[in-house]
């Protein structure tokens, strides 16, 4: 199966990264004179000194630096150190990043968060990494699902708004990254067994972005396990009842099942051949799918098993666009 991110995209992201923190502003040599007329004065002259002398050291500055804004809010020198704050932190952050310390990186960037819900840069790095480092990593870890899902559920809502995370790749393309985000939530609801849920982010995330293959492929996935699921439980009902000239409703109503779950199967698949016909990256995925789907077909239309590369030529022709609907075979409520 293919990555789910390229290196080249990570690279930009990071690259996002460092023109984010080349923004921050940065501590002058010297600060301004602070007058030290009363005590409270020299209290924060004396905080200030302490975080400048140590500023050069993050590990030291830093908690020196949220000291002094927690304890002076209205200081003189505030902008100075916050900027510092903002900067030490996405250096710390970029740090974990590149090391794929996502503990790292959920602290960090909580601690931006607490101070700006609204970051949306934070939030889309985050979901970024989490995708990139665990839910995609091989083997997947679920560890921080639940952060992720806080995290991409944020950064959609910006983005559907209109919003434009700063750090994510140039020129910025709002449907792609929706689908990605999307594709988040997909991956953690079929970790909890959603499997409904899971289909439903992954239609979403196709509405977005037709071209993705991942989208088809997982949408066959999930509907093979469903197909398998509904095949196992009408196999167990007695075969006086299944082979019966008149089949119970209950029976006919399992079969019906059966059928509906591999024509969504045969749906998915068919698009995913369509959209991934000239992406090498998913040449070795689709020389399986290829054999699975090829007998699929053959086992609901035995008359007409050519019909499938017929099917996929449509899609071909529509590249890959999604439908609420079923068109392979039978209607469906499936993509």
């Amino acid at each position: 199966m293919k990555r789910w991110l390229t290196v080249t995209a990570a690279l930009m992201v990071l690259a996002g990264v460092n023109a984010f923190l080349a923004r921050a502003a940065t501590v002058t040599s010297s600060g301004p004179a602070i007058a030290q007329d009363d005590p409270a004065k020299k209290a924060e002259a004396e905080a200030y000194k302490a975080w400048y002398d140590a500023r050069t050291d993050s590990s030291k500055g830093l908690p020196l630096a949220k000291a002094y804004v927690e304890k002076f809010p209205s200081g003189a020198n505030v902008a100075y150190v916050k900027n510092y704050i903002a900067k030490a932190r996405g250096e710390a952050f970029n740090q974990a990043m590149q090391s794929k310390d996502v503990a790292k990186m959920i602290q960090v960037g909580n601690e931006a968060l607490a101070e700006d819900p609204n970051s949306l840069d934070y939030l889309y790095l985050l979901a970024y990494s989490i995708r990139q480092d665990e839910l995609a990593a091989n083997p997947r870890s679920y560890a921080h699902a639940g952060e992720a899902a806080d995290y991409t559920n944020r950064a959609i809502k910006f983005i559907e708004e209109g919003k434009v995370p700063a750090v994510a790749p140039k020129p910025f393309n709002k449907n792609s990254t929706l689908n990605f985000l999307y594709q988040n939530l997909a991956l953690i609801e079929l970790n909890k067994k959603n499997n409904d849920k899971a289909l439903e982010y992954y239609v979403k995330a196709a509405s977005l972005d037709g071209s993705d293959p991942q989208n088809f492929l997982q949408c066959g996935v999930v509907h093979q396990m469903k197909y398998q699921a509904a095949l196992v439980k009408y196999q167990g009902m007695p075969e006086a009842d299944r082979t019966a000239a008149e089949p119970k409703p209950e029976i006919k109503a399992a079969l019906d099942e059966v059928n509906r779950e591999a024509d969504s199967v045969i749906d998915c698949w068919a698009r995913f051949m369509a959209v991934s016909a000239n992406n090498a990256a998913y040449a070795s995925t689709r020389t399986q799918v290829g054999t699975a789907l090829s007998d699929l077909y053959k086992y609901r239309h035995p008359d007409s098993p050519e019909g499938l590369q017929k099917l996929i030529d449509q899609y071909k022709a529509q590249a890959g666009t999604p439908s609420a609907g079923n068109t392979a075979s039978a209607n469906t409520n499936h993509i």
